[in-house]
């Protein structure tokens, strides 16, 4: 009720120009200095008490709180896109919208802009995908951070994929990390497998792959020179655990010369893995049931330490447990 009381003396001010009489050009510059608040928020707040001025129905339900000023906004920017249509249903749009949630009553409310202007909602539609925007950087700490903005049909897409993998995972009471912890993993198992399985373009005769490059001695648990993967230095036992199943190439080097690079090899033959598919389904951690699509094959003894590639030294683990596997703890919560 003081905000809509506050809208309603905000309007006067900007009605009879007594911003003027206080030394400002504008209502707008007024409520950024008197208020404290951004220019932006500043010219919501007048577009806002213009706005209630031409819809009193509005007005007066903001007035006697059967609305709050979030649902006020939603119905001022309704009433944009024809003003006509909208004082036709002003009345009933109000009083739809002060007895839904917010998620439905946002819903109501495009409903009722597309119907009332079907071009004029195409052309918010193309608007929101023209928004749409991904940034990708490496931090110093050797983080990667994210920061994204979807349409909404695309960001439907992302939530979808992201919650089929999230919501298994709530349903496993040993599993330890944080909601946000297990959407970052499903992002990750979804870029991971669309590199291994996806129809991926090659360039350079190659597909999009990760490298990681280790020495020989790293693999077999001694001390050695950094391993890398793509641009980020790893642990020891990152390295092994990236290199239990992967495609292996040998480069034999002499201060720093290459001398010899052979043929790249898979760790698991085809044949095998199909053979340990048949056999495990999925990660044989218990209680997990991830298929194996999402699965690496674990060495349990790791072939660098003479470990076989064979049916009896393997099994299937999720990308989680194949960490632990390596690592030996889970991951912890944030």
């Amino acid at each position: 009720m003081l905000q809509a009381q506050a809208a309603r003396e905000l309007a006067r001010i900007d009605r009879d120009g007594l911003f003027a009489d206080a030394g400002y050009l504008t209502a707008t510059s007024l409520v950024r200095d008197r208020a404290g608040v951004s220019a932006a928020e500043a010219q919501r707040r007048v577009a806002e008490a213009r706005g209630l001025v031409e819809h009193p129905r509005v007005a007066d339900a903001f007035a006697s709180a059967e609305i709050d000023r979030s649902r006020v906004a939603m119905l001022l920017a309704a009433a944009s896109v024809s003003p006509e249509l909208f004082h036709r249903d002003e009345q009933v749009l109000v009083d739809t919208v002060g007895g839904l949630s917010m998620g439905d009553a946002f819903r109501a409310l495009q409903y009722w802009k597309q119907a009332a202007d079907a071009e004029a909602a195409a052309v918010d539609a193309e608007h929101l995908h023209g928004r749409r925007r991904l940034h990708v950087s490496r931090t110093l700490g050797g983080m990667v951070r994210m920061d994204a903005e979807l349409d909404p049909e695309g960001g439907e897409i992302v939530i979808t994929a992201l919650r089929s993998l999230v919501e298994p995972a709530n349903l496993d009471p040993s599993d330890t990390r944080s909601h946000a912890q297990r959407r970052a993993d499903a992002l990750v198992d979804l870029c991971a497998d669309h590199l291994i399985n996806g129809n991926t373009p090659i360039a350079g005769s190659f597909r999009p792959q990760v490298t990681l490059t280790v020495g020989s001695q790293v693999l077999q648990g001694d001390p050695g020179s950094p391993s890398t993967l793509g641009e980020a230095i790893v642990t020891p036992e990152t390295a092994r655990r990236v290199a239990c199943d992967a495609q292996v190439t040998r480069v034999a080097t002499h201060s720093d010369a290459v001398l010899d690079v052979g043929r790249a090899t898979r760790t698991i033959p085809a044949a095998i893995r199909r053979a340990l598919i048949a056999r495990d389904g999925g990660c044989t951690h218990p209680g997990c049931n991830r298929p194996h699509r999402w699965c690496d094959a674990h060495h349990i003894v790791h072939w660098a330490d003479g470990g076989p590639t064979s049916l009896g030294n393997l099994r299937l683990l999720c990308r989680r447990h194949h960490r632990m596997a390596h690592e030996g703890l889970p991951s912890r919560r944030e």
